[in-house]
């Protein structure tokens, strides 16, 4: 079967989901997030629950490219539907890189195993982030790098460079791996991912282009951007008692060996690196081109918080595109060495991994996302039309990333300082943020009055509000 078949049937299947979600209002803050990061592309990214412009968070001007997409529709799902056409769209270029390599067969089923790879649908399945995009954009700078088409390679990486800094900080060690395959000049080989080059030259150029763009734009970011935005908010993903920000944490190896082993070599970690591998029967560790993931993959096992090395989530977009890079330069070495058979025994075990871990582990967790949150959201609705469109605005954050493309000046789990609150009395506690003793103190203070209730869902405006 063609997996063009695949791609749409997952695109299909992932854009269903989205409208599901949607629907259900059961997207977190993130994707609200970012549908008010797009939709004031052009104003400087703000968004309500960053409180500022997303450029203190990270480096993402290419999202602005996505701006005709918010503004037309008003509205965060055409965000989703972007995420999931990326993540299906990965399993051809996955073909692409492997046909001048393996069989054509070997090479579909090597896509088969990417529309299949669990932590890459979790990333189509998972709110928005610019970090969904990455997938495809390496996939496709290690195609054109390999047949030489030296535009489109330019293209994608402006693309990369321009989606997140830590994106950019991979792509440098991306180029410089370019450059050394150069260097090693003409050898036996039919191409990049034998270690070989047609036309060394141009390769490395291409290279240093790539390290000269990303490190560019990390220089820029961090020297200009940051000091102006009053510094780089993440910085806290690497505090710990033995050191304070990226650069100690990096030299902390050096500096303080035992305190470094004991925070950072943990069962949690080792269990999220096995969940990126085991689907592959890693195949990625049989190739030199497996150290690609190198970077990204420290740059996720070096924060000090579990949600950044939890599998499901979008930092794993840093390290996993790399793993399938190495995967088809894997398999294209097994099918030289030991015959197209034995690499096709592999890659189907590969599938059969990932079809169990998808039924047994699955990192989109569906049955926890595919009911609402909240029992009656037409008396949220309502509650939320009492609120005008401009005006500030604090909810909880399914209900936020539900009207985040109208409401520019909505942001999550505030209590005070915003003109108007949207809560519901009874909103489960498992998932409560906003006690309702709380707003009922302040209504009994005066600070707050209540102007709608429907049902249980309370609109509050601020006293002396105008």
């Amino acid at each position: 079967m063609s997996v063009w078949v695949g791609v749409a049937i997952e695109f299909v299947l992932l854009a269903a989901l989205a409208v599901v979600r949607a629907t259900l209002w059961t997207y977190g803050s993130d994707t609200g997030t970012f549908a008010q990061i797009v939709h004031d592309a052009f104003g400087g990214m703000r968004n309500g629950v960053e409180a500022g412009s997303h450029f203190r968070y990270h480096w993402s001007p290419v999202l602005a490219l996505l701006w005709p997409l918010v503004a037309a529709t008003r509205s965060a799902l055409p965000l989703q539907l972007v995420q999931a056409a990326a993540t299906a769209l990965c399993a051809p270029l996955v073909t692409a890189l492997a046909r001048p390599y393996v069989e054509p067969r070997l090479a579909r089923r090597l896509g088969w195993v990417t529309l299949m790879y669990p932590p890459l649908l979790a990333l189509g399945f998972d709110e928005f982030h610019e970090l969904g995009l990455f997938t495809p954009l390496v996939l496709a700078l290690a195609l054109c790098a390999d047949r030489r088409h030296w535009l489109w390679f330019a293209l994608a990486a402006l693309a990369a460079i321009g989606l997140r800094e830590d994106a950019a900080l991979t792509l440098a060690f991306f180029g410089v791996v370019l450059i050394v395959v150069a260097m090693r000049g003409r050898r036996a080989g039919r191409g990049l991912l034998e270690g070989t080059c047609e036309r060394p030259p141009a390769l490395a150029v291409a290279g240093i282009a790539l390290v000269a763009g990303a490190c560019g734009a990390l220089a820029f970011y961090y020297g200009v951007v940051t000091p102006r935005l009053g510094g780089w908010v993440p910085s806290h993903f690497y505090v710990y008692s033995f050191a304070n920000g990226p650069l100690a944490l990096v030299a902390a190896p050096l500096t303080q060996p035992l305190p470094f082993l004991r925070a950072i070599v943990t069962f949690g970690r080792f269990t999220y690196v096995l969940e990126a591998l085991a689907p592959l029967v890693f195949l990625p560790l049989r190739s030199w081109w497996s150290a690609l993931a190198l970077p990204g993959a420290a740059i996720v096992l070096l924060a000090n918080s579990g949600y950044v090395w939890r599998m499901g989530d979008h930092y794993a977009a840093l390290w996993i595109p790399w793993l399938l890079v190495a995967t088809v330069a894997s398999v294209a070495t097994l099918a030289r060495r030991a015959g197209s058979r034995s690499a096709g025994r592999w890659t189907t075990a590969a599938a059969a991994v990932c079809a169990i871990v998808l039924v047994a582990f699955d990192p989109l967790h569906p049955v926890h996302y595919l009911h609402p949150y909240y029992r009656d959201l037409a008396d949220a609705r309502r509650a939320l039309a009492c609120v005008p469109e401009r005006a500030a605005l604090a909810t909880y954050d399914e209900w936020f990333s539900a009207v985040a493309a109208r409401r520019p000046n909505a942001t999550i789990d505030r209590t005070n300082g915003v003109r108007y609150l949207v809560y519901a009395v009874d909103f489960p506690s498992e998932s409560e943020r906003v006690p309702p003793s709380v707003l009922a103190a302040q209504v009994a203070r005066g600070e707050y009055r209540i102007v709608c209730r429907y049902g249980n869902v309370v609109t509050y405006e601020e006293n002396g509000a105008h």
